[in-house]
């Protein structure tokens, strides 16, 4: 009804709730209301009153956004056309564009997250939007707090997968999991700022120009909350920043290792120049920084391991799937380095000295 663009999109939100669909809506649409303008943006259901009963009429008022006339019931809404191509498709086929399209990502993230800056518990309830602790997204960081993801890891029907999630490369999940909770607090006791976040910014939910790599939108509306900011970009950095650098083949077994991975701390530094040139990083994220990367690579590592391994998992679900929970662990690992660690606070400091 509102939108002037000439296509749309039709999204179809598999295996979420008509309620929680409706909030993921209404905060992108509170973005746009903000003025911001780097994202794909729900548009606002038109209604024929004069068809519609009251009690009719009553429901849609509630559903701004969403329908449930597509098959199965299955809610699904229309959201604005944005042309582009997928950022990690840009920077895998032209990598002389790759620090263009990461600091292109850091600045619109900086953007969304100023945008609705400040806002609080009370306020998203106020204005309907989606609050990470009680409604979702922030990649279900609050269901690790509560031992809601931990159940499910235990439920999973292989045991040998099972096993080296729990225990890898010298950390254990419980570790990170207590290091987890113990950094959620900062969020919880309103020590670092919240706002509106993507929830999900990896490289494939980012629209770049296909020919100079600068940013076109944010897609993918379905962790859209808000939260604490500096979850957000840790995310971005853990699923946007990694590369990979291949082993050398085992010569007693001939077996070929899996790569490395390995931050690029070319493309995190253009992530952070982004990012700093719309939202100056306060102290206490800076000082956190590595941690909050961790623990977002816990949640990504988790709801792999979940949807592939799970109780609920597939049965026909291939084996790269079932492993692909590994490479996050690897990268978990990887920030443990004091000397990763050691690159990463002085990328932060010397942004700091550019201030």
């Amino acid at each position: 009804d509102e939108s002037s663009t000439k296509f749309c999109v039709l999204k179809i939100t598999n295996g979420y709730s008509t309620e929680h669909a409706e909030l993921m809506c209404r905060t992108t649409n509170h973005l746009a209301k903000a003025g911001y303008k780097d994202a794909c943006f729900p548009i606002r259901k038109k209604m024929d009153k004069d068809k519609q009963s009251q009690q009719e009429q009553n429901k849609q008022q509630a559903l701004e956004f969403v329908s449930t006339k597509e098959q199965m019931g299955e809610p699904a809404f229309l959201l604005t056309f944005v042309e582009g191509k997928q950022a990690d498709q840009v920077m895998r086929e032209k990598p002389h564009l790759a620090t263009t399209v990461m600091k292109g990502i850091g600045g619109g993230l900086a953007r969304m997250h100023d945008a609705a800056s400040g806002t609080n518990e009370a306020e998203a309830k106020k204005f309907g939007l989606r609050w990470y602790e009680t409604d979702g997204g922030c990649c279900d960081v609050q269901d690790q707090i509560n031992g809601n993801i931990l159940k499910k890891i235990l439920d999973a029907k292989d045991s040998k997968w099972k096993a080296t999630f729990l225990d890898f490369g010298g950390r254990t999940y419980q570790r990170e999991l207590e290091a987890l909770r113990n950094e959620m607090k900062l969020a919880q006791d309103g020590k670092i700022e919240h706002g509106i976040l993507h929830g999900d910014p990896f490289a494939d939910n980012v629209l770049v120009n296909a020919g100079t790599g600068k940013l076109s939108a944010f897609i993918d509306i379905e962790d859209f909350c808000v939260g604490p900011l500096l979850f957000d970009l840790a995310c971005c950095a853990i699923g946007c920043c990694f590369t990979e650098e291949q082993k050398e083949k085992d010569v007693c077994s001939g077996a070929d290792e899996r790569p490395l991975q390995v931050l690029d701390m070319s493309l995190l530094n253009a992530l952070l120049d982004g990012y700093g040139a719309d939202r100056n990083l306060p102290k206490i994220e800076k000082e956190h920084f590595v941690a909050f990367m961790r623990l977002a690579l816990l949640c990504n590592c988790s709801w792999r391991f979940v949807k592939f391994n799970g109780s609920d998992a597939p049965v026909d679900a291939p084996e790269e799937a079932k492993q692909s929970y590994l490479e996050l662990q690897e990268r978990i690992i990887h920030l443990h380095d004091p000397k990763v660690i050691q690159h990463i606070n002085k990328l932060l400091d010397d942004d700091d000295n550019a201030l």
